[in-house]
């Protein structure tokens, strides 16, 4: 199996890009973040599937949106052509699989073409990286015997994974010594609930001595109880004896303060009533000096004077404001016209190249007339024309120099391929012995009738014998004789004089030569006709470049005419642009722009001095309205201040006015105010005045001293009446007794001690009654014996459960273990002997072997005869070793499972030796595995000749085009 091409729709930082890849070894070059990892991610999740969204593995999902996946073309020997694409969908994506034979197919399809295998194992066996290998440092000896024991079996690793997760579930379930572990916690628990079931089993046998207790103590408690209620009635007596005897003494007390008492009559809410009084009356007062400070202001105001002339003045002023403001506008903007006209001006002189006062006054004086322009657009048109007949007879010159360049070179490769010396030799020998070989055709025809005439002579001869025979056996002799003149003359008839001996020698070298030239004739007559086409070639294409170059002389003849007019033209127009002070070369297109410049450059001039005429202008009117203005606000006034001073001086008279017309106003109001609060201070005097009568005082301090006084006594009638209250509600016999409150608080104190012994006792008994009624009732309704006797039988259910999961994960890790032991025996000695011949290669025969010794651990078997653990070796031979045996087991699998190797800058810490022997190894393990090597050291290039070449930095400026 190897790819064929990656085609990224969006993935990461890469978007619609394709990757054409070789057989053999691909090398995918790129600094870093350049996007290497993301193509290598992007084959194993088109190939496996993206992971989820909460997984450590990225999804590489486009930054800049559009369609997130791919496609992976590839080659099987059992599928044949695969196309496998995979978009977003559910959680791995929506995977389509294309054959070459139209069959579509899924997750299954695709899972048949990957031989079963998931992400993990495939990258267990066919992708690494420098991470794993420089993780090897720090592992311990046996940890680097299974990596490397891992590498050289697959399947070995997830196995061990699995022993070891059964054997850590083993530890969890039971220790021989521990107490964590559930089984250890299950026979704890058991014992504990055995011990649980026997308590109780004990406390069942003590209930009827309970039941007897209980009603002894039921017959003491109705005895205290009754010492109790005779004991609290005797303290109730006694507290209310108490609580009567204060009261009794402080109604005597109050009776004898009211009746020692001066004031007991006083005005109802007298003191308020006062006190706001003479409250309202200070403010009053306090009014009516303000009033009165106001009014005499007021009068001192309103002898001023107002110049009433001067409001008009200025009011006009204001009315005008708005026409000032429009002269102000009209100035700024007639500057910001002017400033800007100058500045068109200057860029437009600039863009002209005219800088001097003289030339740019020059300038606004020419003549840009109608007849002017007319008569440089005919000059203009003629250059026109004249430039454009230029290029055309250019484009022609230089058509017909290529031409003749083509016609050249395609001369010098017609001569190159001329046919050689020795051919043409060949072909003329050839001819030659044609021209033998005919003459040989026409002697082999007459080497045809030679034979006749030996016929004949054989046919003579017989019948000369046969005549004779015949003559002799009829005894005619006459028939003998005529038979023997007649082969005679038939012999003589044909004359055949010549040796033959001499016409087989040339008989024999007529036909070797007629063979000789039958053989050769094809390849003769190919060459006769190359020959001949090679002339014809030749004649055609020397007679092209005669008349090519004939034509070429005749357009460089009008080329010459047209420059000549084309300078004349130009010094025409150089002295045209001379009246605009323009000096130099201009392009003739740009002189239409010209005129237009200079025609704007007029206006915009004229337009200038008619914004400078009524610029002055408004500047009279401006420097008149200041004048005035200065004169009537009695200040100097500027352009900046004119409008606030008018403004300001006008609202001061504005204000000046109307504060005239509100004092009048208010004058007549202070005056009503001054009355009424005159009226309003009298009516508080009397007020005042009548509460002093009522209390039957003439002073405040007396009225003062009085309102206490009656405060006192109503606080002491209140008091008295709630103590007649409270009286009442004692037995008026409690109310004459002659015990003291010493001897009250005495006898409450022994009846109180009596009481709390008496309810001591009844805790004690109360508390013994509630345990044995609890012990009792506990007893009846327990169902403790029957739940222990349930989380028995629960404990030892879950017991035989966990006792169960320990025995299966004791067998299957023992399975295991014989599974592993059986893969170090069968399937391990195969991939040991490739990857041993792999590690003399990488370590250039310094070892010898690389072998499990009996304790199951690798060792390796240096050409001194010295042998080493793997901890012993040095950080890069542990990872040629366990190169050697990735690639020896990827080489095992080469039928089952033939897919390519990946690997992600395994060797940048290789030093240049290793990394030569390491390049030879996979070059020659490339023939039977395609390999996919991602770096960003351009040094690696260096060491792949035949490699296809992948610069990953220029796939996302090639979107769309197969990288090269």
């Amino acid at each position: 199996m190897h790819l064929k091409k990656l085609l990224i729709y969006g993935f990461g930082q890469h978007e619609d890009i394709t990757v054409e890849l070789s057989k053999g070894i691909n090398v995918f070059y790129g600094l870093n973040e350049a996007g290497k990892t993301t193509i290598q991610q992007f084959i194993l999740q088109i190939l496996f599937g993206f992971p989820q969204k909460n997984h450590q593995q990225l999804r590489y999902e486009p930054k800049k949106g559009g369609k997130f996946g791919g496609q992976v073309h590839l080659y099987d020997h059992e599928y044949g052509e695969c196309i496998i694409e995979r978009v977003k969908g559910k959680a791995s994506g929506d995977v389509t699989v294309y054959l070459a034979n139209g069959e579509k197919g899924h997750e299954e399809l695709l899972a048949k073409i990957m031989r079963g295998y998931n992400r993990h194992s495939f990258e267990a066996v066919f992708s690494f990286s420098v991470h794993q290998l420089q993780q090897m440092e720090n592992l311990s000896e046996e940890e680097l015997s299974g990596v490397l024991l891992a590498s050289g079996t697959t399947g070995a690793d997830q196995l061990a994974n699995v022993k070891q997760e059964l054997e850590k579930r083993e530890q969890e379930l039971f220790k021989k010594s521990g107490r964590v572990p559930l089984l250890n916690q299950n026979i704890i628990d058991l014992v504990k609930q055995d011990q649980k079931i026997k308590e109780e089993r004990k406390r069942i046998d003590e209930y009827e001595p309970s039941m007897k207790r209980i009603e002894a103590i039921q017959k003491e408690m109705k005895d205290l109880d009754k010492q109790e209620q005779l004991i609290k009635q005797d303290i109730q007596n006694l507290n209310e004896l108490r609580q009567v005897s204060p009261l009794l003494e402080e109604k005597q007390r109050l009776e004898s303060v009211i009746a020692g008492l001066d004031y007991t009559s006083f005005p109802n809410n007298g003191i308020n009533r006062f006190e706001q009084l003479r409250e309202l009356q200070l403010t009053n007062k306090a009014s009516l000096n303000k009033v009165q400070q106001n009014y005499d202001f007021l009068i001192e105001q309103l002898q001023e004077e107002f110049d009433i002339e001067q409001l008009h003045s200025l009011k006009e002023l204001v009315d005008r404001d708005s026409e000032w403001r429009e002269w102000q506008t009209q100035l700024r903007q007639f500057e910001r016209d002017i400033q800007t006209v100058k500045q068109e001006m200057n860029s437009q002189f600039q863009l002209l190249g005219i800088t001097s006062s003289e030339q740019q006054q020059a300038v606004l004086q020419s003549e840009v007339s109608i007849q002017q322009e007319d008569q440089f657009q005919r000059l203009i048109r003629q250059m026109e024309e004249q430039d454009e007949q230029l290029r055309f007879q250019q484009r022609i010159s230089n058509r017909l120099e290529e031409e003749i360049r083509t016609l050249s070179q395609k001369l010098d490769e017609l001569y190159e391929s001329m046919p050689t010396e020795d051919d043409k030799e060949r072909l003329k020998k050839w001819q030659k012995e044609k021209e033998e070989a005919t003459e040989a055709k026409v002697l082999l025809q007459h080497h045809g009738s030679s034979k006749t005439e030996q016929l004949v002579k054989v046919l003579s001869i017989f019948l000369a014998v046969i005549s004779i025979i015949l003559g002799i056996a009829q005894e005619k002799m006459i028939l003998g004789i005529v038979g023997v003149v007649l082969a005679i003359a038939i012999y003589v008839l044909f004359n055949h004089k010549a040796n033959t001996s001499n016409q087989d020698k040339q008989l024999e070298q007529s036909i070797r030569k007629l063979d000789k030239v039958r053989k050769m004739t094809q390849e003769m007559e190919q060459l006769e006709q190359s020959i001949r086409l090679y002339n014809d070639r030749v004649s055609l294409v020397e007679q092209q470049l005669e008349d090519k170059e004939i034509e070429q002389k005749q357009v460089l003849k009008t080329l010459s005419k047209l420059t000549i007019l084309a300078e004349q033209n130009k010094e025409q127009l150089k002295l045209f642009l001379a009246k605009f002070q323009i000096t130099g070369d201009i392009q003739p297109k740009l002189v239409n722009e010209l005129f237009r410049n200079v025609r704007q450059l007029q206006l915009s001039n004229n337009r200038l001095m008619m914004m400078n005429d009524q610029k002055e202008q408004l500047i009279r009117l401006t420097e008149q309205r200041l004048q005035q203005a200065s004169i009537i606000c009695n200040t100097t006034c500027t352009v900046e201040n004119l409008s606030t001073v008018v403004h300001s001086s006008y609202q001061q008279m504005l204000e000046l006015q109307h504060s005239i017309e509100s004092s009048l106003e208010k004058k007549k109001e202070l005056q009503q105010q001054l009355e009424e609060l005159s009226m309003l201070h009298d009516t508080y005097e009397e007020e005042i005045l009548k509460l002093l009568q009522d209390a039957n005082v003439t002073t405040v301090d007396e009225y003062y001293k009085a309102a206490e006084q009656y405060h006192q006594f109503e606080k002491m009638q209140f008091s008295l009446q709630q103590i007649e209250a409270q009286l009442q509600m004692f037995d008026k016999t409690i109310q004459t007794t002659d015990l003291s409150i010493e001897d009250i608080n005495h006898r409450i104190t022994q009846y109180n001690e009596h009481e709390k012994q008496l309810q001591l006792q009844k805790s004690i008994l109360l508390k013994e009654q509630a345990t044995l009624n609890a012990q009792a009732e506990y007893l009846l309704e327990d169902r403790q014996y029957g739940n222990h006797l349930q989380q028995f039988e629960q404990h030892k259910a879950a017991f035989n459960t966990n006792a169960k999961e320990w025995v299966v994960s004791k067998l299957i890790s023992t399975a295991i273990q014989e599974t592993l032991h059986q893969l170090k025996e069968e399937k391990l000695p195969a991939v040991l002997q490739h990857a041993e011949q792999y590690f003399k290669l990488l370590t250039n025969n310094r070892y010898e072997s690389l072998y499990l010794n009996t304790e199951g651990k690798f060792e390796v078997l240096s050409v001194e005869g010295i042998r080493y653990s793997v901890a012993e070796l040095s950080q890069a031979t542990k990872e040629q070793a366990y190169i050697a045996l990735r690639f020896a087991l990827a080489g095992s699998l080469k039928q089952s499972a033939p897919f390519p190797i990946i690997m992600d800058d395994p060797f940048v810490h290789f030093d240049r030796l290793r990394i030569i022997y390491m390049v030879q190894l996979i070059q020659r393990i490339s023939s039977e595995h395609q390999i996919l090597y991602f770096t960003c050291h351009d040094g690696m290039l260096e060491q792949w000749e035949k490699a296809n070449i992948i610069q990953v930095a220029n796939l996302n400026n090639e979107r769309g085009l197969t990288s090269v």
